[in-house]
């Protein structure tokens, strides 16, 4: 089989992203008849990965006699957000999961596993000279020291990852810093012989870096685990017994905390029907370090799905990278009327923030006025207003339960006569609405030659209140208008336009009161979005003179 140096590797990979399925949860000290595991996590929530060409590597050593276990992963998907477990016995048991225990991917005391059978395979490797002997005829059969404890600078456990011959993730656990030990990294290249179709690789020690470490013990019986899941340098001794919980989640991979210190900032119509996301990445807090992090991969998603979170639905686009933090701001151009999600991978191949936003570069149809979608019981009540109608035939209602389905549900002649008017013409329906998730409506208005032009989308819950927005004073004499919202719950993003459609304002993670100053006369559309719910309401500000 073909093979390759891992630096070489490493200065690759990066133009490609990271891997997304990490170590997620280390049990290494299995007293009072337990069994050690290992949890890996796939932090991706749009895709599953293959695990066929993961190898662990986890260092042993005994008196003069020091060396890796290799662990080959056999052929298998872990799905998105999916777990895949590898332990000593099959059920196995820890504090939180007594007897008879849970069963993992992968029993690497299985002798079908550790004859080859299974696609995978387990082999220790003994320093001899400037190489390595196999010595793998001297695994117990019942291996329950994977993970071995040694005094580097107190109980040191050192385990690794990697993907493709790539190294994708590394714990220290009990160490005081994230580098390998100096006689760790000093050790000669391991040549790694891949079971399968996977490429074989040979790590070199000395280039792996920084990794996620914990400068603590774990104690008797007890291990590590991340904190969050999917997140980058979130780790913790698991003390207690119900800490220990292979196979299911710590967290949530979806959030804006992470160490990286990042700004965003939208920009309307800085092209022809596009508009711009401009981040900086600015610093690192925590534990975490600028070593540890960068190169950092920015990832740009269409949000699709549900509204300002990532899902299956949203569509990669493209990523740009952040070699140093000295790195300067950068930029992506995105469709005018697209709402976007950022999502910020370290060069431990994780998670640190995932950042959606709501864009408020929607311009406001030039023949609509306001509309509004409002819930009372099982009924919605539309109500829209034209400024302006030409050639109108009349207007579709439509509704939409979250399939992407638009069906009429009514429609509604237009009052204008002929079909024309410069006059503001106010249109009400009641629609009949039971449906318990989030709907969503439009308005088609519909001319006479059968061309058709569609309103904003209005967002509704099923159950509960909308957000309720009060607007004071309205009209405003003064160019001040303050904003409250009743429900203090809600995290909102808000954007104010004129009536052609420019964003004069735009205000983020809202959960406050808002003031406006010094606005000039005119109609203004004060546009709200609930970022939990996706539910979409619209204010019509005048000021005058």
């Amino acid at each position: 089989m073909k093979k390759f140096l891992l630096f070489v590797t490493i200065a690759c990979s990066y133009q490609f992203g990271f891997g997304q399925t990490v170590l997620n949860e280390l049990y290494t000290e299995p007293g009072n008849n337990n069994e050690e595991f290992i949890e890996l996590y796939n932090s991706s929530t749009v895709g599953s990965q293959n695990v066929n060409c993961f190898t662990i590597l986890t260092y042993w050593e005994s008196g003069s006699n020091k060396g890796w276990y290799v662990l080959d992963l056999p052929d298998a998907t872990l799905g998105p957000k999916g777990f895949y477990v590898l332990a000593s016995a099959d059920p196995f048991t820890t504090q939180s999961t007594p007897n008879p225990g849970v069963s993992p991917n992968v029993n690497w005391n299985d002798a079908n596993f550790r004859n080859g059978s299974t696609g995978g395979y387990l082999k220790k490797w003994q320093v001899s000279g400037g190489g390595y002997t196999d010595v793998s005829g001297t695994i117990p059969a019942n291996l329950n020291d994977f993970m071995e404890s040694h005094q580097f600078n107190g109980p040191t456990y050192i385990t690794l990852v990697f993907v493709n011959g790539v190294f994708n993730n590394g714990f220290i656990g009990g160490g005081a810093t994230g580098n390998l030990p100096a006689s760790v990294a000093a050790m000669p290249d391991l040549p790694v012989d891949m079971a399968g179709a996977c490429s074989d690789f040979t790590v070199d020690f000395s280039t792996l870096g920084a990794m996620e470490f914990v400068n603590a013990s774990p104690g008797n019986d007890n291990g590590y685990a991340r904190t969050s899941d999917g997140k980058c340098g979130s780790w913790a001794k698991t003390a207690p017994g119900v800490s220990h919980t292979p196979g299911v989640t710590n967290g949530s991979a979806a959030g804006l905390s992470g160490a990286l210190t990042t700004s965003q900032l939208l920009q309307c119509n800085t092209g022809p029907g596009v508009s711009t996301v401009t981040y900086n990445i600015t610093g690192v807090s925590g534990s975490a370090t600028e070593a540890d992090d960068f190169p950092v991969e920015v990832q740009l998603y269409i949000d699709n799905g549900t509204p300002g979170q990532l899902d299956g639905a949203d569509v990669y686009q493209e990523s740009l990278f952040d070699n140093t933090i000295a790195d300067p701001a950068k930029q992506f151009t995105i469709p005018q009327t697209a709402n976007v999600i950022l999502v910020y991978k370290t060069k431990r191949g994780c998670f640190d923030k995932v950042f959606a936003i709501a864009n408020g570069c929607l311009p406001l149809p030039a023949n609509f006025g306001s509309f509004t979608a409002k819930r009372s019981a099982a009924n919605v009540q539309l109500k829209w207003e034209t400024l302006t109608e030409q050639n109108s035939k009349g207007f579709s209602v439509e509704r939409n339960t979250g399939d992407n389905n638009w069906i009429q549900v009514a429609y509604v002649p237009s009052q204008a006569a002929n079909g024309s008017s410069n006059d503001i013409l106010i249109y009400q329906y009641t629609d009949v609405n039971t449906y318990r998730g989030i709907s969503q409506y439009r308005i088609r208005q519909i001319d006479l030659d059968n061309k058709s032009k569609f309103s904003e989308i209005r967002s509704v819950r099923g159950e509960g209140q909308p957000v309720k927005t009060i607007v004071y004073p309205n009209p405003s004499t003064n160019g001040t208008v303050n904003i409250a919202f009743e429900e203090k719950n809600s995290i909102l993003d808000v954007s104010l336009s004129d009536m052609n459609g420019r964003i004069i304002q735009s205000w983020y993670n809202v959960n406050n009161n808002l003031q406006v100053n010094n606005l000039l006369p005119g109609v203004y559309a004060l546009r709200i979005v609930d970022r939990e719910t996706g539910e979409q309401s619209t204010e019509k500000i005048v000021v005058s003179k």
